[in-house]
């Protein structure tokens, strides 16, 4: 992947997907296509090989975050391809979120979390365990959280899930659902949520999980 606003060797724009949009921080806002004026003009962006959903597939692959702000700009999706979203009523809608939690509910009891041993240090920034003072054994593994985004936040889907209670607006664009499930185990609802997004994309939506340590 090259750069060419960073004076590095210049490649043809079609060797390229897509230019990332970006803010002064570099944290990724939007994907742009090639001849997309927006993407031409902004002052910080850069050409990618990759597309929204190839970046997420490796992301989930690594065990990486993917980041909510990662998908198509408003201004680069064609009428067709807005107008073919699909639309659910409340009924459909339901059975859907239904469907989601059931196979995330499955994902998350077959996981095998890594037990842990948590206890004092023996010195003030140690990562050993004093065996002397107590200690539990937590079967489930590391803490956390995890949930899945529908997006955009105005999507049919998104607008159900909200209506229906299940969902509320995330941070960053989009719809947020949290797995509530499994405890505190961060594996479990790690799985979960990844199978809730699976068959959520299976209807046609965007949906990827999310996860972060506690």
């Amino acid at each position: 992947m090259t750069d060419i606003r960073k004076g590095e060797s210049p490649m043809p724009d079609s060797d390229f997907k897509y230019r990332i949009v970006t803010s002064v921080g570099g944290h990724r806002l939007t994907w742009h296509s090639m001849d997309c004026r927006t993407g031409k003009n902004a002052k910080y962006s850069r050409r990618t090989q990759d597309s929204p959903e190839s970046r997420r597939q490796k992301a989930e692959a690594a065990g990486r975050m993917y980041h909510p702000t990662d998908h198509m700009a408003e201004c680069c999706l064609g009428k067709s391809e807005r107008e073919k979203a699909p639309s659910f009523t409340t009924s459909n809608a339901r059975k859907i979120f239904a469907e989601a939690l059931a196979a995330g509910r499955v994902a998350g009891e077959a996981a095998e979390p890594t037990p842990m041993v948590v206890g004092t240090p023996t010195t003030l920034l140690g990562n050993d365990i004093d065996y002397n003072k107590p200690t539990y054994y937590v079967a489930d593994g590391v803490c956390g959280f995890a949930w899945v985004v529908i997006r955009p936040g105005n999507s049919s889907l998104a607008r159900q899930a909200v209506k229906l209670d299940i969902g509320r607006t995330a941070y960053g664009g989009g719809v947020s659902i949290w797995v509530d499930e499994h405890g505190q185990s961060l594996d479990r609802k790690k799985r979960h949520a990844k199978a809730y997004a699976d068959v959520l994309r299976g209807h046609g939506v965007d949906a990827y999980a999310q996860s972060r340590i506690d």
